[in-house]
C-alpha cells in the first residue's frame, strides 16, 4: 500500500497496482496484532493459512528460541497460530477524512 497525500492510495493487485481515491473508500484502517508466543511478546507481521510471521524485541525469547535478527533491528520468526495466546488486535482508522471528523 502506498499513500499519496490526502487524495488516493495505491494497493497491490494480481494485475498490478490499483489506484483508489480516498473519497471512494468508506474507511481505511491500520491493523496491529500482538500476542504471546512461548512466553514472549510478539507483533504479528503476516498470516498465511495456519501460520504467522512475527517480530519481537524480546531478547530472552530470541535467544531461547534461536530467532533470526539482532539487538539493533529486533528478531523475527514464524509460528503456528495455535501457539499464540493473549492475542490483541488493534484496529485504527487512518482515513484522513474520518480523522478530521
Amino acid at each position: 500500500m502506498h499513500s499519496h497525500g490526502r487524495d488516493y492510495v495505491t494497493l497491490p493487485a494480481p494485475s498490478g497496482p490499483v489506484r483508489h481515491e480516498l473519497d471512494e473508500l468508506d474507511d481505511f484502517v491500520s491493523i496491529k496484532t500482538f500476542a504471546t508466543w512461548r512466553g514472549g511478546q510478539v507483533a504479528i507481521s503476516a498470516v498465511s493459512g495456519d501460520e504467522c510471521g512475527f517480530f519481537t524485541n524480546d531478547q530472552a525469547l530470541a535467544e531461547r528460541e534461536r530467532l533470526a535478527g539482532d539487538t539493533y533491528n529486533g528478531w523475527h520468526g514464524s509460528a503456528a497460530l495455535s501457539e499464540l495466546t493473549d492475542v490483541d488486535e488493534r484496529v485504527t482508522s487512518i482515513h484522513p477524512r474520518r480523522r478530521e471528523a
